[in-house]
């Protein structure tokens, strides 16, 4: 109890020290970048998408940051719009199993949903994986280099260096990212350039003007004979002369009412102010009842149905 038998203290024990900060375990934090989403830092599910950094998220909600024009962290601050993700082409794996991952209370981190399709690595902190930023295949940095083509072993599609990612990039490889994408910022901007270049040459030559020797000949048009247009023409205002004009008393004769005669319609005279269907003799009583024009509506004391207002009666 007081240091019998010879015990000797150590300085550690008679003397406090200062305790040491708690270190992170690197291969834990790592993991956790790969099964969770990088914004809303929940698990990932089908749509994944990668931006140019390497960085994994849900396609939910990275749509739902843009709708609601929320900030993105400064690691995703190069976000914009959906131009700057690309969904991701993922291999599964045929070993992983949900449901044996988590019995028992303990957590299976070493079986990875996803693997490569080339080697068969798993997507996890151990191996390095990157995607290509044309296609979106996600291959291994192993099965990558076996690829001496330039060409995706899923799709066939060429690729440049500057089209590879690394995802989940280390400290050492955050600047080489960084690089790639302003590369790929650029080309993509040179390419608008020269396309709106062409564009305003193809639409210079079409607005050229033509010279005078470049231009078609066009034949002239043959003189057009006139005579007999004139002779009708002359026809015409003889025959006005010779017709008496006949002034507004002179339109009551016989010969004007006859020439003047309009062709009245039944319905037409219906459709005039002065008509009433109260004196129309062929109307039944019935008919005659609905409007109130009518005797019987004219001394009743309520409103008439057509004119019936709650607000007045």
């Amino acid at each position: 109890m007081g240091c019998d038998g010879g015990t000797i203290p150590k300085r550690d024990e008679l003397v406090r020290t200062k305790k040491k900060p708690e270190q992170k375990d690197k291969s834990s934090m790592q993991l956790y970048r790969w099964r969770n989403c990088h914004l809303t830092q929940g698990p990932l599910r089908s749509p994944i998408v990668a931006c140019g950094m390497g960085l994994l998220y849900n396609k939910e909600s990275v749509l739902q940051h843009l709708i609601n024009k929320t900030p993105f962290p400064e690691a995703s601050s190069h976000i914009k719009g959906l131009k700057d993700i690309k969904v991701l082409k993922l291999t599964p794996n045929p070993a992983f199993n949900k449901k044996a991952q988590s019995v028992g209370g303990y957590i299976d981190d070493n079986c990875s949903p996803y693997i490569c399709p080339l080697v068969g690595l798993e997507m996890n902190d151990r191996s390095k994986f990157c995607f290509l930023w044309k296609c979106g295949c996600v291959i291994s940095e192993r099965g990558l280099k076996l690829n001496a083509d330039n060409k995706c072993v899923n799709c066939v599609k060429e690729y440049e260096d500057d089209d590879i990612v690394v995802l989940n990039p280390t400290e050492e490889d955050i600047t080489l990212m960084k690089t790639k994408l302003a590369k790929r910022k650029d080309k993509i901007k040179s390419e608008k350039n020269s396309e709106k270049i062409k564009v305003k040459q193809e639409i210079v030559v079409k607005d050229e003007p033509i010279d005078e020797d470049e231009k078609p000949i066009i034949p002239s048009c043959l003189p057009v004979k006139t005579e007999k247009i004139d002779i009708k023409n002359e026809i015409i205002k003889k025959e006005q002369i010779k017709r008496p004009i006949t002034s507004a008393a002179g339109s009551s004769s016989s010969i004007g009412s006859a020439n003047c005669r309009k062709l009245e319609d039944p319905v037409y005279k219906k459709a005039k102010l002065a008509h009433s269907i109260s004196k129309d003799k062929t109307a039944t009583n019935v008919y005659k009842s609905l409007f109130t024009s009518h005797e019987d509506d004219k001394n009743q004391t309520r409103a008439h149905w057509i004119t019936y207002n709650p607000f007045y009666n």
